[in-house]
């Protein structure tokens, strides 16, 4: 087995990293997929070298990026990736549990996430049109790209309107936003630096779990259940809350669905061209991403992975 100490095994995560930053510097394009696997490099680095190690690195990070693109998009990097990065390298060292480990380190992110965009952003604003006016900013982004490749202009006045008038309805679940990209973010980082690690080093850090094994609390279905009742009453406080858990609810159980789908395809011995396509095809397809949360959902009743039954004979 092959020893995280050694110094070599640390040039390939810096190097990472910094084609990381490069790429989202000079090719915007790539920024998002760039993005959604820039915190792996710094958990990697974080628990091969240890806690000061890995600190330094974040903060040299940190000041590449402030002189390359300047404080606010260092200062963003920071709240999302660092403390990503942070507490989930932290939480995998106490050895809990892989969606423990999850929900806190996107918890984290997304709280001084948050909090970084309204102190650089927000301004005289209030909650609510800080995040209408961050959505607004998005949109006009798009925009821009669909005028590139050759959209008539009538057309691009008629979305423009229609994205006006439901601006206000998305910024109020601008949170949930936040939070089920902090969960994907963190969830991919996590099973990548897993995965990484036992090639390299074993079992010897990461608890023995798998993700075909992920079982939900069955209570959370009457969160969906009443949050989805709130997308009729959107102008109300209570509206806004509904929203955002539903949102957020909806991701839990596409995580559950997309355990069920890989004990299905561990159960089958399928091949990884059949994984690949599978998995390509749920990423692609909206409809496939529905029957993903409905098996999450109505995993409860039928407990297609008979699961329940065997954690109900194990507690008695």
């Amino acid at each position: 087995m092959s020893d995280p100490s050694q110094p070599g095994k640390m040039v390939l995560p810096v190097l990472l990293i910094l084609a990381a930053v490069f790429a989202v510097i000079f090719f915007p394009p790539l920024g998002a997929l760039v993005g959604v696997l820039a915190p792996a490099p710094l958990i990697f680095v974080y628990l091969q070298r240890g806690q000061v190690p890995g600190l330094v690195l974040m903060g040299l990070v940190f000041l590449v990026l402030m002189f390359l693109a300047g404080p606010p998009q260092a200062m963003l990097f920071a709240a999302e990736y660092v403390i990503m990065a942070t507490v989930l390298a932290e939480t995998v060292k106490a050895q809990l549990t892989m969606e423990k480990c999850i929900f806190l380190s996107a918890l984290g992110s997304m709280v001084f996430a948050t909090l970084t965009l309204f102190v650089l952003f927000g301004g005289e604003a209030s909650l609510i049109e800080f995040f209408q006016q961050q959505i607004m900013k998005h949109f006009e982004l798009s925009m821009e790209a669909l005028k590139s490749m050759g959209e008539k202009q009538a057309d691009l006045e008629s979305m423009q309107g229609a994205f006006e008038e439901a601006s206000r309805t998305f910024a109020s679940a601008y949170p949930a936003f936040i939070m089920v990209g902090s969960l994907v973010t963190a969830a991919v980082n996590f099973f990548l630096v897993r995965f990484v690690w036992i090639k390299l080093y074993g079992q010897t850090l990461f608890r023995q779990e798998k993700f075909s094994e992920l079982v939900i609390p069955d209570f959370l279905v009457w969160v969906l259940i009443l949050s989805s009742a709130s997308l009729f009453i959107l102008e109300s406080s209570l509206g806004a809350l509904g929203v955002n858990l539903f949102a957020l609810v909806v991701l839990v159980y596409f995580f559950q669905g997309l355990a069920v789908t890989v004990h299905i395809l561990e159960s089958k011995n399928a091949h990884f061209i059949i994984w690949a396509l599978v998995f390509f095809l749920i990423v692609i397809q909206p409809f496939l991403m529905g029957f993903v949360i409905g098996l999450g959902v109505f995993d409860i009743w039928v407990d297609f992975r008979k699961i329940r039954k065997i954690n109900t004979e194990i507690s008695e």
